[in-house]
């Protein structure tokens, strides 16, 4: 496990808020000259700025042209996000304005951030941990109001601390067993082993419950993905758009119309899914559909729910869908059939009859989908891991410990090494000791201002 860098010191800007027109834009420097430069850009002295307060400032070039008149902030390190001297200045949110602001930076010697460097260089500094950092992510790109708390809780230190406890639980069991090798008392071992079996009992119980969190914070964030698949001109393109209640797909009576995937979002109860149309499943030669058809099966594989359409018109084979993925069985055209058809055709693996042209059934089908919803998310749980990462290390941490239990003999050098292996895993976890391409790997997600 590689050493974590020191921080830059470099002064670095970006623009924090999202790019076009706008009421106002915020522009944030930080680095050690990030006061000195807002005061050569103001005219004002480096003691005319306090920490926190607002001032109403114009700014100008360096040939002392006005840019704008603006509202700046100043944060002294390490009172600030970063933990360095920032600066944020809120222009007007006219493009030109803000391309003005950065062509002022640059001629002063800045360089524009790298992607999550301002919440990279606060982690640096010790201002949050990784678990924070990434929370950080997803707090920004959560698409519901749950997984806005979820990130809001890990943001807080919640699940650090909870990660925290049970590493010192494993630093309190290792203890025991080099006090256990520093005295080599066989009298005490039998006491030792007991000690060192229930800790490791509770550790892989706490482990275990987080990562079983890691696939519903992801539902709770994100959605369920819900995808509709069938094939050629069984109306799923319609019933895509009856799901949305809008016209998102086009729709025509002509086979393979859609050869893309196509995706959107709504709510059910509130619950956020993810509607994905795509193209019908058939044998051909068309390049565009040969294509459409990959993608389909990609999506099939990456669904929380399936539904299986199928014209109840002229029924074929129903397609082979993955056996770990809920899927739901769905009869469509239902408007051109009679009851007595119906129930002719009446199969217990058929989930729900339904028309996407005249809507009938849609609710049941709507109600289904919430069920699997439902069953799907775990109970609710104070912590929530929320990244692959996160999950991959608890995994690890997991499998060791799991394995190490279930030993026939009381070994303490193996007890112990493996016992330290896994505090060093929740180092890494927590982004005590964490190498520099992980690191890399985490904030190059974020956008430039953040």
């Amino acid at each position: 496990m590689g050493s974590v860098r020191v921080p830059t010191k470099e002064t670095y800007y970006a623009l924090s808020t999202p790019m076009g027109v706008s009421a106002t834009a915020t522009i944030r420097i930080s680095g050690p000259k990030a006061i000195d430069i807002i005061s050569k850009m103001t005219n004002k002295p480096v003691v005319y700025f306090k920490h926190g307060v607002s001032k109403v400032l114009s700014i100008f070039n360096v040939n002392n042209n006005l840019v704008d008149k603006v509202v700046v902030v100043c944060f002294e390190g390490p009172n600030s996000y970063t933990g360095e001297n920032m600066v944020e200045i809120h222009s007007h949110g006219n493009p030109i304005i803000v391309k003005n602001v950065f062509r002022c930076l640059s001629a002063l010697g800045l360089r524009l951030a790298n992607p999550g460097e301002f919440t990279k260089t606060a982690y640096l500094n010790k201002k949050i941990d990784l678990v924070q950092a990434e929370s950080v992510f997803n707090l920004i790109n959560s698409q519901t109001s749950g997984g806005v708390d979820i990130s809001l809780n890990n943001l807080r230190g919640s699940l650090s601390n909870k990660l925290s406890l049970i590493q010192k639980s494993l630093i309190y069991t290792l203890s025991l067993i080099e006090y256990e090798l520093d005295i080599t008392e066989t009298d005490n071992l039998k006491n030792t082993q007991t000690q060192v079996l229930s800790s490791l009992t509770e550790t892989l119980e706490s482990t275990k419950k987080l990562i079983k969190t890691h696939s519903t914070a992801r539902i709770i964030s994100e959605g369920l993905r819900v995808v509709i698949i069938g094939r050629p001109n069984v109306g799923k393109s319609t019933l895509f758009n009856a799901l949305l209640q809008y016209d998102r797909s086009i729709v025509t009576s002509d086979p393979g119309t859609t050869r893309d995937v196509i995706e959107a979002q709504r709510n059910i109860s509130g619950f956020s899914i993810v509607v994905v149309d795509t193209a019908g499943m058939r044998q051909t030669k068309n390049k565009a559909e040969v294509a459409g058809v990959k993608k389909t099966k990609s999506e099939m594989n990456s669904a929380d729910i399936i539904i299986s359409m199928v014209d109840s018109t002229h029924a074929k084979a129903v397609i082979n869908t993955p056996k770990t993925t809920p899927t739901i069985l769905v009869y469509n055209k239902k408007d051109l059939l009679s009851e007595d058809q119906i129930n002719t055709n009446f199969n217990n693996n058929i989930d729900v009859y339904i028309s996407a042209k005249t809507k009938e059934g849609i609710k049941d089908l709507l109600g289904l989908i919430e069920k699997n919803i439902e069953l799907s998310l775990q109970p609710r749980e104070a912590f929530y891991i929320t990244s692959k990462r996160q999950e991959d290390i608890l995994m690890s941490i997991n499998k060791s410990l799991t394995k190490l239990s279930k030993r026939s003999f009381f070994e303490l050098e193996i007890f112990a090494f493996e016992i330290k292996r896994a505090i060093d895993q929740f180092d890494w976890l927590l982004g005590k000791t964490t190498p520099d391409e992980v690191l890399d790997s985490v904030f190059s997600r974020f956008c430039v201002g953040k």
